[in-house]
């Protein structure tokens, strides 16, 4: 993967919330900027490699980055568009197949999406009323 060198000047909160995040996951600063930036614009990140348990290691802001993060529109419209063809009666072994691959990756999402909501509740969030503030806002 191509990388490119980018110098940002960031307030001295989210530097040092940044610095604290690094410290308690012990590892280095680049690393939490880097995987914070990867959840919140990456649209190949591959949730699929992430397990539930992976996300102990995630800081609050990163788990509210995974909750907020769509699921992925081609896997969306290709979803829609195989029901679609479903409900027809016209779906191919091939597609089938494709179906029941798209829906594992939802569920797979779901469940970090309620994990990543369970760690923030347990690390005193009130997560109810952030979920419907951002739903209705």
């Amino acid at each position: 993967m191509e990388r490119q060198w980018v110098s940002v000047q960031i307030p001295q909160h989210v530097y040092e919330r940044m610095q604290q995040i690094a410290q308690e996951s012990q590892r280095p600063l680049e690393t939490v900027l880097l995987d914070s930036l990867t959840i919140l614009y990456d649209d190949q990140f591959d949730l699929a490699s992430l397990a539930p348990d992976d996300l102990s290691d995630f800081s609050d802001d990163q788990l509210w980055a995974l909750v907020w993060r769509p699921l992925t529109l081609s896997v969306d419209l290709r979803l829609r568009e195989l029901t679609e063809i479903g409900k027809r009666g016209l779906l191919s072994e091939s597609e089938s197949a494709e179906v029941d691959q798209l829906i594992g990756a939802v569920d797979h999402y779901v469940l970090l999406r309620s994990e990543a909501l369970l760690l923030l509740k347990q690390r005193g969030h009130d997560v109810e009323r952030r979920l419907i503030a951002e739903k209705e806002g």
